[in-house]
C-alpha cells in the first residue's frame, strides 16, 4: 500500500514539474525582447506569409472577418467561362438563386497573327435583368490591311446552341454585337474573328439575374453590399470567388455555390464561401493555453525549413539516437557498476591504480579525436569498419536490407561510435560506483556480513553493491534523460542520423518549431528517467517509501 501511494506522488509530482518546464520553455521562447518572428521574415516579403509565421508561432489567430463578406476558391484548369449558382439562405428561411459568371482567359502565342485580347459586356456582366440588351464587344489584334470578319455565339451554360449574330465593326480593332436574352441564367458567348486566312476564337459569359425593377443588386430580401460579384484568377489553375450580400430578413452564414465547368466538361463543383479569415494578435493567456494544449497532444507544428511535421522528421532521428546512446549507457553502466565495485573492494591494489589510470585516460579524451583514430585504424587501415552512417541497405544494389540481415548491418556500423562512447564514459561510472562502494564498506551491517562468514561475493553484491547503487540510479536517470540530444560531436565524426546533429542544425537555421519540439522531447525523457529513478529507489531501499 506504502509503494502504491508513492508511486501515486510522484506521478503527481511529475505531472506538476512536466507544467513547470512548460511555463519556463514558454516564457524562453514567447516572452523574450522583440517579435520572435523577426527572425523569419525577410525585406519585401507580403504580409500573408508574415501572418503565417506569426499563427505558426502561436501568437495570432486566425478570426472570422467582421462584415458581409464572403469568400471560396474554385478550380480553372480550361480556359473559359464558369457558370455560378450562387443559394442566398438566410436564417429566417428566405431563399434565392442567383447567378454569376467568371471567364479564364484563353492565351494566345506571340507569333499568332490574330490575337482576341479580351471580351467585354457594357455593364457588370451579372448585372442584367430578362430583357435587357447586353452588348458584347472584342478587342482584336489582327494585320492592319486584313479583310476581317467577325461573329458570336450565344450558348446556355449547358452548351445549348442559341443565336448567331455577326459583330459591327467599331473604332479601332473593336467588335460588338447586341442579344437580349430571354430568361434568367448563365451564358456562353464565343467569339470568332477570320482575318483573310487566319482565325482565332475566345469564349466568355455573362449572366442574367431576376433582380428587383431598377436595382440590380437587390432580389428579396437579399441585397449585395456593395452591388457587385468579384472574382479573381490567382493561380494558372485556380481562382478565387468574393461576394458582399446582406438580408433584412436575417442572417447569412454561409453561401452553397455551384461551379459549372466551361463546355464541353460540364463538370460540376461544389463550394462553401464562408466569411474570410483574418489573422488578429492572441493575448498572453491564449498564447498559453494554445502553446500547452499542443504540447500535451504532441502537435509540435511543422518546421519552417522543410515544411514537414516535426513529430516526423523527429520520428526517423530519436530511433538511431535511442539504439547508438541507449545501448552505450547500458553497456558504460553495467561495465561501471561491476568494475567499480570489485576494484573498491580491493582497494590500494595495482588492479585499482591500473583501472583508475586507464580509464581516466580515454576519460580525458576528445570524443571527436578518439573517433577519429578509430576510423583511421579500423576503417582506414585494417579496412575492417565503415566509414559512417547507420547502414542497412546493400552497398551495391542500393536495396534495404531485412530480418537479420539488416540486424547484422546495423550492429557493423554501430560498432565504432559505441565503443568510443564506452571508453569515453565508463570512467564516470566506475569512479562513482567505487566512491559509493567505499564509503558503504565502512558501515556496521557489512562487518556483521562478514563476521557471519558470507562469502566475498555475496558481500560484495547482495550487501555492498546494492546500497551502493543508489546515486547512481540517479546518474544513469540523469543520462538518460540527455539520451534524446545524442552527441553532437559523435554523430559528426560517424555520420550517424540521430538527434544531436539535428538540433544543432535547426539551432543554426533558426528553425524555432524545431528546436522546440526538440526540447520539449528532451524533458519528457528527463522527466520520465527521473520518475523510474525514483521507483527503482523505492525498490532498492525501501525507507524511501516512508
Amino acid at each position: 500500500m506504502r509503494l502504491r501511494q508513492y508511486l501515486v506522488r510522484r506521478g503527481i509530482q511529475t505531472f506538476i514539474t512536466l507544467v513547470v518546464f512548460l511555463v519556463i520553455l514558454f516564457a524562453i521562447f514567447r516572452l523574450m525582447p522583440g517579435d520572435p518572428t523577426r527572425l523569419f521574415t525577410v525585406p519585401g516579403q507580403p504580409q500573408e506569409a508574415r501572418d503565417e509565421i506569426c499563427v505558426s508561432f502561436g501568437l495570432c489567430k486566425r478570426v472570422p472577418q467582421e462584415g458581409h463578406a464572403f469568400e471560396t476558391s474554385f478550380d480553372t484548369g480550361t480556359p473559359g467561362p464558369y457558370a455560378f449558382h450562387v443559394w442566398l439562405n438566410d436564417s429566417a428561411d428566405h431563399s434565392e438563386l442567383t447567378y454569376y459568371s467568371h471567364t479564364k482567359p484563353k492565351t494566345f502565342t506571340t507569333t499568332a497573327p490574330i490575337k482576341i485580347v479580351s471580351i467585354t459586356t457594357d455593364r457588370d456582366s451579372w448585372a442584367y435583368r430578362t430583357g435587357d440588351s447586353v452588348q458584347i464587344t472584342a478587342n482584336v489584334t489582327r494585320p492592319p490591311s486584313a479583310t476581317t470578319f467577325a461573329w458570336a455565339n450565344f450558348y446556355d451554360e449547358l452548351g445549348v446552341f442559341l443565336v448567331n449574330m455577326s459583330m459591327t465593326p467599331g473604332s479601332g480593332n473593336e467588335f460588338s454585337a447586341n442579344y437580349g436574352p430571354l430568361a434568367i441564367g448563365a451564358y456562353v458567348v464565343k467569339v470568332v474573328i477570320v482575318a483573310d486566312r487566319n482565325y482565332a476564337d475566345m469564349s466568355s459569359g455573362f449572366a442574367v439575374n431576376d433582380w428587383d425593377a431598377g436595382s440590380p443588386g437587390s432580389i428579396g430580401p437579399f441585397k449585395l453590399d456593395g452591388n457587385k460579384f468579384q472574382s479573381t484568377q490567382t493561380h494558372a489553375d485556380s481562382a478565387r470567388f468574393s461576394l458582399s450580400v446582406i438580408s433584412t430578413a436575417g442572417t447569412i452564414g454561409s453561401l452553397n455555390i455551384g461551379v459549372r465547368n466551361p463546355p464541353p466538361i460540364l463538370a460540376v463543383q461544389y463550394v462553401v464561401a464562408i466569411h474570410p479569415d483574418v489573422i488578429v494578435k492572441r493575448s498572453i493567456l491564449e498564447q498559453f493555453a494554445s502553446y500547452f494544449v499542443d504540447m500535451v497532444t504532441f502537435n509540435l507544428g511543422r518546421s519552417f525549413l522543410t515544411g514537414r511535421p516535426i513529430v516526423d522528421e523527429m520520428s526517423v532521428r530519436i530511433g538511431p539516437t535511442l539504439l547508438l546512446f541507449g545501448t552505450a549507457l547500458m553497456v558504460e553502466y553495467l561495465i561501471g557498476i561491476l568494475v567499480g565495485a570489485v576494484i573498491a573492494w580491493r582497494r590500494g591494489s595495482k588492479l585499482e591504480l591500473g583501472t583508475i589510470v586507464v580509464t581516466l585516460f580515454f576519460y580525458a579524451m576528445p570524443v571527436f579525436w578518439l573517433g577519429l583514430v578509430l576510423l583511421w585504424i579500423f576503417a582506414v587501415n585494417l579496412k575492417i569498419s565503415p566509414l559512417g552512417g547507420m547502414g542497412g541497405y546493400d552497398p551495391i544494389s542500393l536495396q534495404p536490407l531485412t530480418g537479420l540481415d539488416y540486424v547484422k548491418d546495423v550492429a557493423w556500423h554501430m560498432a565504432l561510435p559505441l565503443v568510443t562512447l564506452v571508453m569515453i564514459g565508463m570512467a564516470g561510472s566506475i569512479l562513482l560506483m567505487r566512491s559509493n562502494m567505499l564509503e558503504v564498506m565502512g558501515e556496521d551491517y557489512i562487518t556483521t556480513a562478514k563476521a557471519k562468514g558470507l562469502t566475498e561475493r555475496a558481500v560484495i553484491y547482495r550487501h555492498a553493491a546494492r546500497n551502493a547503487l543508489l546515486p547512481v540510479v540517479t546518474a544513469i536517470a540523469i543520462s538518460i534523460g540527455f539520451i534524446i540530444s545524442g552527441g553532437v560531436l559523435t554523430e559528426t565524426v560517424f555520420s550517424w542520423p540521430g538527434m544531436g546533429s539535428y538540433l544543432v542544425s535547426r539551432t543554426l537555421a533558426q528553425d524555432f518549431p524545431a528546436v522546440q519540439g526538440a526540447f520539449f522531447i528532451l524533458a519528457i525523457m528527463t522527466i520520465i528517467a527521473n520518475m523510474f529513478a525514483d521507483v527503482l529507489y523505492a525498490y532498492l531501499d525501501p525507507r524511501v517509501r516512508l
